[in-house]
């Protein structure tokens, strides 16, 4: 099932997802509207639509125009199908102008509120939260979230879901959702409220799930440790849910989504740096190693990875992307300090590749962080099984070779899963960190092949790292061959 879900919703990237899911739950809801089902009428909802879009694309392409950036039309659709969802649906003047105002907001918070090249705070609630303070003078309301209705809360479950296994944080709106129902259900039931109705109410009236699965589940704004998204959940469910008012600041959805993005913003902020281009090299026919010179001695764990800003003629993607580190955390702390990724070069790769690929050496580009919970257990005598599916394998690459830099050993048993008949990358690490190497092809991947090559496979703890069908599909064959612990790491291409 696992397998199937990832193959399915991986077949579009993180911002298509995130698009298409918003429109489907906004073309259902002009539907309830035209049959009210919901409150808000249909031709309000569409017209309200119309307005933020064009708004919000209108002051995205103005504000990439004078930061000299290429505009990211996507991410600006998102958002703008967001604030849609927020704002009261009207087709009078003064509404329309609010609705307008709040997605012109959003839009320019990405190029206003910045640190080291990332927005700090979600566009959206920040458009909506700054447009009802204005509002608030001007005697018109801008937060409405009408969104949070029970006819809706199918569609906005499914796609919150849907978005949040892909980003796998469902943990992260799981305490905010039940740490939220708590809160408020605890004040519904001492007014009155039977327990079962106090979490119906909270589910069904107030915008847990949309807040959870659309907005708080978004990469560029939670912090990088899962700890700290945590923490983040719990703030962000604690100002969702504790009553204030103090003038224009008043408890609200987009003020608590705010906060908790100050708090992340805070637990995580480091010394921004840049690396230089060394040189690149073919680790096959498939995969290239870019190597970099960080600007400053780098201080990351091995599992770890490195986010790059390269500013080119992006596809929807953006100009951002994740890579997992492949050297060793010591050789970034050298006299001479060196850091490196491999990444796969396809045929028709991304306009990210792409420009990397054209980069002469020499050339210094941003990294706005580097991140990551995909570390191996501190107790060196536990016993690890590694599944790496193709270019999976650089974490697993920076991990053994920070164990060959220490003199460290471990019991280890890596597992490859190539396409590519033969095809290991970073043998010699795997070779000098003294690690056992079993190779599959993906067809051969299954329980019994693993419990056949690792006769102690139950005793081990499994790491995965790999593309979203292979990490399923590893997952699965571990659990089933009697692994109690798995850990995985993906890319989820947003």
């Amino acid at each position: 099932m696992r397998a199937r879900v990832d193959a399915l919703t991986g077949r579009v990237s993180m911002y298509r997802l995130a698009t298409i899911t918003l429109a489907i739950l906004l073309a259902q809801a002009v539907l309830f509207g035209f049959l009210d089902v919901i409150g808000p009428d249909g031709y309000a909802i569409l017209g309200t639509l119309g307005v933020v879009v064009v708004a919000t694309l209108g002051a995205n392409e103005i504000a990439a125009r004078l930061a000299h950036v290429v505009p990211h039309r996507e991410s600006s659709v998102i958002t703008a199908l967001i604030v849609t969802c927020i704002v009261q649906p009207s087709l009078t003047t003064p509404g329309l102008i609010a609705a307008a105002g709040a997605g012109v907001l959003a839009a320019l918070s990405k190029y206003l509120i910045v640190w080291r090249g990332r927005h700090l705070l979600n566009p959206a609630a920040t458009g909506v939260l700054i447009a009802g303070i204005i509002g608030y003078y001007a005697g018109q309301g801008v937060g409405f979230w009408w969104v949070a209705t029970p006819a809706l809360l199918p569609a906005v479950a499914v796609g919150a879901l849907l978005l949040l296994d892909r980003t796998r944080r469902l943990d992260v709106g799981l305490i905010f959702i039940g740490l939220t129902i708590v809160l408020i259900g605890i004040r519904l039931v001492v007014t009155g409220t039977a327990p079962l109705g106090a979490i119906t109410t909270v589910l069904q009236l107030f915008p847990v799930v949309f807040l959870a699965g659309f907005m708080l589940s978004e990469p560029v704004t939670l912090p990088p440790r899962r700890w700290q998204q945590w923490l983040t959940a719990a703030v962000v469910a604690v100002a969702f849910s504790v009553p204030f008012g103090f003038g224009p600041i008043y408890t609200s959805p987009e003020l608590a989504l705010v906060l908790g993005n100050i708090v992340a913003f805070a637990v995580s902020r480091r010394e921004g740096f840049s690396v230089r281009l060394v040189d690149r090299a073919a680790l096959s026919p498939f995969a290239t190693e870019y190597r970099f010179e960080p600007s400053r001695p780098l201080r990351f764990e091995a599992g770890q990875y490195l986010e790059l800003h390269l500013p080119h003629a992006a596809d929807i993607r953006g100009m951002r992307r994740t890579f997992s580190i492949a050297s060793a955390p010591e050789r970034a702390v050298a006299d001479e300090p060196r850091l490196t990724i491999g990444i796969r070069t396809p045929e028709g790769g991304s306009s990210f590749k792409a420009a990397l690929g054209t980069l002469e050496p020499g050339t210094r580009i941003a990294a706005t962080q580097t991140a990551g919970d995909f570390l191996l257990p501190r107790d060196a005598g536990i016993p690890l099984v590694m599944v790496a599916g193709g270019i999976g394998i650089t974490p697993f690459a920076s991990q053994l070779a920070s164990l060959a830099e220490r003199g460290e050993q471990r019991d280890i048993v890596l597992v490859v899963i190539s396409s590519n008949p033969g095809e290991v990358l970073y043998r010699d690490v795997i070779d000098a960190a003294g690690t056992r190497l079993v190779e599959l092809a993906p067809d051969q991947l299954s329980a019994d092949a693993l419990r056949e090559l690792i006769p102690d496979l139950a005793a081990r703890r499994g790491y995965v790292s790999g593309a979203p069908s292979v990490v399923a599909a590893a997952r699965t064959a571990l659990r089933r061959a009697g692994v109690r612990r798995v850990r995985t790491d993906y890319f989820a291409g947003y």
